[in-house]
């Protein structure tokens, strides 16, 4: 319920719903947006409304507030995810390997029950559950710790708001407000306008009332409902609390959104493929062990055995840290890319994001600054830069104030064009007088000489100055008074920038009273204002008051609808030279990779004469004068060709979606050096150029004609343009990339880009947060985009995505070197029991060495190896392909066929053990730095790895303690060996580092061969 002046609007939250809310259907329930007025007094009596004055109402007494608080719950929108925190321990437990380490325990205590005298059985018993439930709690936290940053709703709240109680209008906690409540809507004005940003992705505020709606109009289409999560921008109103917490739209999407399953992603499949595979090799090779033990011992020692031929046995197969190892490599990378504000709702993601082979883009504020200024005009036919050729001619024609209203300027063109530039537009324009509004901008400017400095001692007069002088900070207070705040999108706050250095915009936007609005969208391309000057109202009878249509938009459009033109001799008809001279001039500024925006105005008596205002064809019937256009120019990033390089380099195909005129996007892009001077617009009546240089600009309303041949050959290229780009274009595009087996990557700010981003296989959406007072506890771009990422980017910069590329790589190349160095050890392990059967010798390794090994001495190195920096070449490679393994057949090979087992000294039967232990923990030390690289030399890769080092000293201190300290001694059964062993190690070492160079340098052989080979066969060919 508001109350306030009913203003006509355009319903664009109904795309919203066609796009994104139909397929959720979140706002069935709701129906108190068609009631009047009485109805919602009846539906909640003791709200005790006052119809004739809502301001007056006496809202619920304290009691009753109180009463529904207990039985309706607080405000809140609580957490709910897939998983509560019960099933996510439940599911700790579930975990294949460790359910087999449970089933080996539960063994050992039977084989204990039946023979008390086998101690060591339930020594082993017990350090296998102790195991088990640490490596539970250890899962659990990791994966409860990468839970908790991914749940937004809660986060952008307010914290207090205003109820009506008891006739008395009270502060309270947002959480506090109960269904029935009379809340405050208020920031200072006549007129209530609320900012459905969060939910639509819109940034124009929208004008709220009263009015009931009919009742096929959606609670996200009404503008009679304010939404959770909206901000009331403009204007005084009151409404009754319908909904609270979990049972708000919002609150709704919450829910919806985290109970949907998530695709698995390639981490996840081939985590789990490993599984199942170790799992059945340990069963295989125990149970043959097992079964081979009994006939050679004529099925005498049953129990023996099963525990050294079994039980050890799958001990030895299941590499109990690799779980741990994979949480601390994934944490350890979420960690890297925090640092610089990429944050990853599912930790695993940016392994995907590794394998990407295309990256989706938006050009404003990925590839550019967003620093957007107005360079150009074009009026009268001719071309302005800047401000001062315009004051000039100003000058010269002895021309008077700008800032006049319409009817004093006796048809002055300009005043027209800069009446549109000023009241057309939804910026905010503040002058910075306030002792708040001072204290920050001092605040803000001092901070940057890194000053000590409060808002206090600033009131005061108590600056603790740095380097700054005190003249500086004369200057800085006096101008201070003289400036004012422009806060609103980036292109309005040129156009009024603008405007500002050649005449007054609030005094212009004083002249005129706003009657009827069309908000600018990306679909609509345009914004349509119909107003009338305040001056010439008359009180009682406004149909006398002249109405004035201001419109700004896409030039080519507007141009097209327009039937006047704005020339040195004033209002005339338009003409084929005209028209071929507004051609050229958009042409020109296209090609400088500016942006543009024209600006139209026309005269009307009604507003029955404006039909359909909220499209081009509502137009036509308008007598619209074309004034002129702006050249907006957006500095490209430094960043961004170094970026396109490396993605190039890699592999990545990389696209550019912009709303922008193609001739401009062509005009950005080359600025990168992606396009010759002649670049190829792709129609449908031409045939793409397929040069290496020339990219390809696709005007994006014609795509849904294009044939499946052309996609291929667009979809080949490295680099595309797709301008005049709408956010259901990207969907198209995805879908495309995605049916010829790309792994896409797609960045979207907005709710309508939402439904792209759950379609790739990555979604990354970028968080631009607000730099001016009005928008400084306001994260542009929509919720729904956030919950449908999988990534968010708090900073707009293409050299983000290439980090975040070349970490997934690196997190798999690192992964393979993790897991290659754990299965190495399982050979030697195995062997160490498999050689008892088929030999005789007593048992080289007991089950307590084998844990001690698997989850004491080789963590840390295993953890080390996630830190481990990138090969040289790990960005010049191309995106390794869908079918290739984490675990392949060739990863398998060199862990298991690659290791050295020393010969053993068989004095006794512990000094053995001991020395098995020596040589395979040190030799593992070799391995290590062998794991390091892949594809380059060891000497020529070094390492500056300083966790590798410690870890590899905390490993052999562990090993020390293990086979010196007599208590564990004792329990490992192993005796001191003679000090020669610890020189077994080094053979292996030497093997190791001999095969791997050797290796290395046959690859590099093999591969220049095959390129000479396949140049020479190119010479013949020639």
């Amino acid at each position: 319920m508001t109350k306030g002046k009913e203003v006509s609007t355009v319903d664009v939250s109904m795309v919203v719903h066609s796009h994104l809310l139909k397929e959720l259907e979140l706002e069935c329930n709701f129906f108190e947006h068609t009631l009047t007025l009485e109805q919602l007094n009846d539906l909640h009596p003791l709200s005790r409304i006052n119809l004739e004055h809502p301001e007056c109402s006496k809202g619920l007494n304290k009691d009753e507030a109180v009463s529904r608080l207990s039985t309706d719950g607080r405000n809140v929108i609580s957490a709910v995810t897939s998983r509560t925190a019960t099933k996510l321990l439940l599911k700790q437990f579930s975990h294949t390997f460790r359910l087999m380490l449970l089933t080996a325990a539960l063994t050992c205590f039977i084989i204990y029950a039946l023979d008390t005298a086998r101690l060591i059985e339930i020594y082993l018993a017990i350090a296998l559950i102790i195991i088990f439930f640490v490596l539970c709690g250890v899962s659990y936290w990791q994966e409860r710790h990468a839970k908790k940053n991914m749940q937004c709703f809660q986060s952008l709240m307010t914290t207090d708001c205003y109820v009506v109680r008891a006739a008395e209008r009270i502060r309270i906690n947002v959480s506090d407000i109960v269904i029935g409540d009379i809340v405050y809507l208020c920031p200072g004005a006549h007129e209530l306008k609320l900012d459905t940003s969060w939910i639509t992705g819109e940034l124009e505020p929208l004008d709220f009332c009263d009015t009931t709606v009919p009742k096929n109009v959606t609670a996200l289409g009404a503008q009679n409902i304010a939404l959770n999560g909206c901000l009331c921008t403009n204007g005084t109103g009151y409404g009754v609390t319908i909904r609270t917490g979990n049972r708000t739209i919002i609150g709704k999407i919450a829910r919806v959104t985290s109970k949907q399953k998530g695709v698995p992603t390639r981490l996840e499949l081939e985590h789990k493929r490993f599984v199942n595979f170790i799992s059945t090799l340990a069963i295989t090779m125990a149970t043959i062990t097992f079964v081979t033990g009994l006939l050679l011992t004529n099925f005498q020692h049953i129990i023996n055995t099963f525990v050294n031929g079994f039980l050890v046995i799958i001990i030895a197969n299941i590499p109990q840290g690799l779980p741990i190892t994979l949480g601390a490599a994934l944490a350890i990378v979420a960690r890297r890319l925090a640092k610089q504000n990429i944050f990853m709702k599912r930790l695993d993601v940016v392994e995907t994001l590794g394998t990407a082979t295309v990256v989706m883009c938006d050009k404003t504020g990925i590839f550019t600054l967003n620093d957007i200024t107005v360079s150009d005009l074009w009026y009268q036919l001719h071309y302005f830069k800047g401000t001062e050729e315009l004051k000039a001619k100003r000058q010269q024609l002895s021309s008077g104030d700008l800032s006049i209203p319409l009817s004093e300027s006796d048809n002055d063109s300009l005043v027209a064009l800069f009446t549109v530039m000023s009241v057309c537009n939804k910026a905010h324009l503040e002058p910075i007088n306030s002792r708040g509004a001072y204290a920050w901008h001092m605040v803000h400017k001092l901070s940057r000489s890194n000053n000590t400095i409060t808002i206090q001692s600033l009131l005061d007069g108590k600056v603790l100055r740095g380097k700054i002088s005190d003249a500086e900070v004369e200057r800085t207070v006096r101008s201070a008074f003289h400036q004012k705040v422009i806060t609103g999108s980036e292109n309005e706050v040129a156009l009024l920038k603008y405007v500002e250095k050649i005449a007054n915009g609030e005094r212009i936007r004083r002249n005129y009273e706003i009657i009827f609005e069309v908000p600018f969208n990306r679909q609509r391309r345009f914004q349509l204002m119909i107003v009338r000057e305040r001056s010439k109202i008359d009180s009682t009878n406004n149909q006398n008051t002249k109405l004035y249509v201001l419109v700004k938009g896409a030039p080519e459009e507007l141009f097209a609808h327009c039937k006047l033109l704005v020339t040195e001799e004033g209002f005339s008809k338009m003409s084929d030279d005209f028209i071929a001279q507004f051609s050229d001039a958009y042409t020109k500024y296209g090609n400088e990779g500016k942006s543009c925006i024209a600006f139209a105005i026309a005269e009307i008596k009604e507003l029955s004469m404006v039909e359909s205002p909220g499209s081009w064809d509502g137009l036509k019937r308008l007598n619209l004068c074309f004034l002129g256009m702006v050249a907006m120019y957006d500095p490209p990033r430094n960043t961004a060709l170094e970026s396109l390089q490396t993605m190039k380099n890699a592999g990545v195909k990389c696209f550019m979606v912009t709303g922008d005129h193609p001739s401009t996007a062509a005009a950005v892009a080359g600025h990168f050096g992606l396009a010759v001077p002649r670049a190829s617009i792709v129609s449908l009546n031409t045939e793409m150029e397929k040069k290496p240089n020339l990219i390809s600009v696709i005007h994006c309303e014609m795509i849904d004609s294009f044939s499946d041949q052309l996609w291929d050959d667009i979809l080949k290229q490295d680099f595309v343009v797709f301008a005049r780009a709408a956010p259901s274009h990207k969907l198209i595009i995805v879908k495309e990339c995605r049916r010829r087996g790309e792994v896409v990557a797609v960045t979207g700010d907005g709710v309508l880009d939402a439904p792209a981003l759950k379609e790739a296989n990555v979604g990354i959406a970028m968080e631009a947060v607000g730099n001016n007072e009005r928008n400084a506890n306001i994260i542009f771009g929509s919720a729904f985009a956030k919950e449908a990422a999988d990534m968010v980017y708090t900073e707009s910069d293409v050299k983000h995505i290439v980090k975040s590329i070349e970490e997934g790589r690196l997190l798999y190349a690192n992964l393979k070197k993790t897991i290659a160095y754990t299965l190495a050890h399982m050979v030697p392990e195995l062997c160490a029991v498999m050689l008892a059967f088929a030999i005789g010798f007593p048992i080289g390794l007991s089950s307590l060495q084998v844990l001690s090994i698997d989850l004491i001495t080789e963590i840390p190195p295993s953890i080390a190896l996630t830190y481990e920096a990138g090969e040289k070449d790990i960005m010049c490679r191309p995106p390794r392909k869908p079918t290739a393994r984490l675990v392949s057949k060739a990863l398998l090979v060199y862990s298991t066929g690659k290791h050295y087992t020393a010969e053993m000294q068989m004095f006794i039967h512990g000094q053995a053990k001991a020395a098995w232990h020596i040589t395979l923990v040190m030799a593992q030390v070799f391995h290590f730095w062998l794991c390091t690289t892949r594809r380059i030399s060891i000497f020529k890769h070094g390492t500056q790895n300083i966790a590798a080092v410690l870890a590899l000293l905390i490993e052999i201190c562990l090993l020390n303690f293990m086979i010196y300290m007599p208590v564990v001694q004792d329990w490992l059964r192993v005796t001191h060996p003679p000090a020669f062993v610890w020189l077994f190690c080094l053979p292996v070492g030497i093997v190791l580092i001999i095969f791997n160079e050797v290796s290395l340098f046959i690859y590099f052989l093999l591969s220049k061969l095959f390129i000479i080979t396949l140049s020479f066969c190119f010479v013949l060919l020639i």
